[in-house]
């Protein structure tokens, strides 16, 4: 397999084309608690407007939602840690019940409802029709969800945007990394 891997800078949008947001890049575009390499967050950014400004689509399924909302609150939860000086581990016991914890999840659920699903095509999972032989194959070497987003850009023919280097072994699909 050859591999298919574009650096953002190079890569040129064209109209109705599909692109697949791996979580990473939801996370640098909607999770300002994040605050994580800045210039990374404005090369997305400008490829999201350009995206939009093309006619093209942004893919959005269930397990890139539950990725993001997992990863925003686990975000939370270790700056809370952090801010408290807590020491337990325990996110469920000692953080999921707190106000913040509900306030976070608050802001999560605003921004899916109000931003990514505005903007986002909704794509349904298709679980009764995916090739388990295939994920496990492909989950030797990628963890589980990212063999299933591999597998559906695969079929579906949509462009990966990622910032995740696991992908990069895969050369049968367009990859654009920021």
């Amino acid at each position: 397999m050859g591999n298919n891997v574009i650096d953002l800078k190079k890569f040129e949008v064209k109209s109705n084309q599909s692109f697949f947001f791996d979580n990473n890049i939801w996370m640098f575009l909607f999770c300002p608690i994040g605050d994580y390499n800045t210039q990374k967050q404005k090369s997305i950014s400008g490829l999201f407007e350009n995206i939009l400004n093309r006619n093209s689509s942004i893919i959005i399924n269930n397990l890139i939602l539950s990725e993001f909302s997992n990863a925003y609150l686990r975000l939370d939860y270790n700056l809370w840690k952090e801010e408290t000086r807590y020491t337990g581990n325990n996110f469920k016991k000692d953080y999921f019940s707190t106000q913040r914890a509900s306030e976070t999840r608050e802001i999560i659920a605003s921004t899916i409802n109000g931003k990514i699903l505005k903007i986002a095509d909704k794509h349904p999972d298709s679980f009764n029709s995916i090739n388990f032989v295939d994920i496990f194959s492909y989950y030797k070497t990628i963890d589980y969800n990212d063999a299933i987003i591999y597998d559906q850009c695969k079929n579906k023919n949509w462009i990966l945007i990622t910032d995740d280097g696991d992908f990069s072994q895969f050369g049968d699909i367009t990859i654009v990394n920021p």
